[in-house]
């Protein structure tokens, strides 16, 4: 199954069904960068882990903030 599709959809309105495509497609983003490290874990953890973080998104961005955007 591919982002997303899990999930069962209920009838949503234009401006919640963008919210959910921005959230899925940061969530794609994330999976990207999980990826690129040597992590030992599969791809439906990986969705689930990405999906994840995306909702959360706000208390992430609040708990990374501080940190430098490249590593030294």
């Amino acid at each position: 199954m591919g982002w997303g599709q899990r999930r069962t959809m209920s009838p949503m309105s234009k401006q919640d069904a963008d919210a959910y495509d921005r959230l899925l497609d940061a969530a794609a983003r994330l999976a990207d960068i999980l990826a690129s490290g040597d992590l030992d874990i599969d791809e439906d953890r990986l969705e689930e882990l990405s999906i994840f973080i995306a909702e959360h998104g706000m208390v992430v961005s609040r708990i990374l903030r501080n940190l430098r955007l490249t590593w030294p």
